[in-house]
Order: C-alpha cells, then sequence, then structure tokens
C-alpha cells in the first residue's frame, strides 16, 4: 500500500481538523500521484485554446492563463487513488497537496475545479456546492472556480477519446459559437464536449455548438 496516496474514504475537505497544505511542485504531483502526463498535457493545450477563443465571453484577466492550465494539468491527479471517485480524491489530494507554481489564494481554485470536471452538473448540484467547503470560499474564488471548471470539463471532453481531437473552425453568431472538431475521433469528442457544456451554458448566455468535421 502506497501511503503517500489517499485513502478512497479520506475526505480532507470534509475533516474538522484539517491537515496544513503542503505544496508540491507539478512533476512531484505527476510522479506521486500516477497522472496521466499525455492527457495531462492535451487537456492543457486544449484549455488555453479555449480560453484564448472564448475570452470575450468568459472575461477572465490574461494572468489566470496560468491558472486554468495547471488546473487542466492536475485535475486527473484522483485518477490512480480512486478512479470511481476520482473528483473527490482529486479534490483532496490537491488540498492537501497544492501545485507550488501557483499562489497559497488560489489553491482552492485548482482543488475545486478537480472537484466539478467530471460529473453533470445543474442548478441543484450548484447550490449543494454551497453546503460544503467550497461555499465558504470568498464570493469572488467561489465565481473564479466555477469559470475555470467551465473551460477544463471542455477540454477535458476535447480529449475524452484519447485520439488527438483538436479545434478546427470557429464560428461566431449573435449568441453562439460554433466549433468544428477535427480528428479520427471528432465524432466522440464533440458529443462529449456538448454533454461537459453543461456548466458553461449555467454560467454564460453565449451558446456553445460543437459537430465533428465533416471527411470528404
Amino acid at each position: 500500500m502506497n501511503t503517500n496516496k489517499i485513502s478512497a474514504g479520506e475526505n480532507i475537505a470534509g475533516n474538522k481538523e484539517k491537515p496544513s497544505p503542503e505544496p508540491l511542485d507539478l512533476e512531484a504531483l505527476y510522479h506521486r500521484y500516477g497522472i496521466e502526463r499525455s492527457h495531462a498535457d492535451n487537456v492543457a493545450r486544449n484549455v488555453l485554446e479555449l480560453f484564448n477563443i472564448l475570452a470575450p465571453v468568459h472575461g477572465l484577466r490574461p494572468e489566470f492563463r496560468k491558472l486554468v492550465e495547471i488546473a487542466a494539468l492536475v485535475h486527473d491527479a484522483g485518477v490512480a487513488t480512486d478512479l470511481e471517485n476520482h473528483h473527490k480524491a482529486g479534490r483532496d489530494i490537491l488540498l492537501l497537496h497544492p501545485p507550488a507554481n501557483l499562489p497559497e489564494k488560489l489553491w482552492q481554485v485548482v482543488a475545486w475545479t478537480a472537484y466539478l470536471h467530471k460529473k453533470r452538473i445543474g442548478e441543484k448540484k450548484l447550490k449543494k456546492l454551497n453546503e460544503k467547503d467550497f461555499g465558504n470560499m470568498p464570493e469572488d474564488l467561489q465565481a473564479l472556480t466555477l469559470k475555470v471548471a467551465a473551460l477544463v470539463r471542455l477540454a477535458d471532453a476535447l480529449d475524452y477519446s484519447r485520439m488527438g481531437s483538436k479545434i478546427g473552425q470557429v464560428s461566431y453568431g449573435k449568441q453562439s459559437i460554433r466549433f468544428e472538431i477535427k480528428g479520427n475521433g471528432s465524432a466522440i469528442d464533440a458529443e462529449r464536449m456538448r454533454k461537459k457544456g453543461d456548466l458553461w451554458h449555467l454560467l454564460y448566455s453565449t451558446k456553445l455548438e460543437f459537430v465533428s468535421e465533416i471527411k470528404k
């Protein structure tokens, strides 16, 4: 048994007496928690592209690009510890070992982004977040976390097939943006992006559409 890893039943976020965070750099996190590096790199690439394309809508300042990238790189930190509940395990791991590459103020943003990246999100789930430690965060950090998570969910979905899908042509409507997804797994990943766009559509009025490329 690897004592460095958090057990499936351990929930740092719910403990009354929480251990002090011990930051780790990204390489240490990759090594200790067996993060799938190729997927992490693809999701980070995807999220930065989405950050740029959607900047007029999400309104995040350019200095948050690093935050979004690192959140993408470690979003699956809990997979090797507890595959079924890796969103919870990842949150707990990142609360205990936040990325040393970020300022302390943003550590919880990364941890809760990991928690929010996996399952379907609706109004009911967003309201329930306030019953967790998420609700104790300052409101500006809560809002920032949701925006980062919305982007990471889409970036993760774009690599769902693990077949190297990429964003192709982007078309802009009055209240919509249409993405063509390219690659052998484009049909799978476009469908996944449609599902994982739920949080984005709760936060923003601009509708996102995802279609697989039409191969000639």
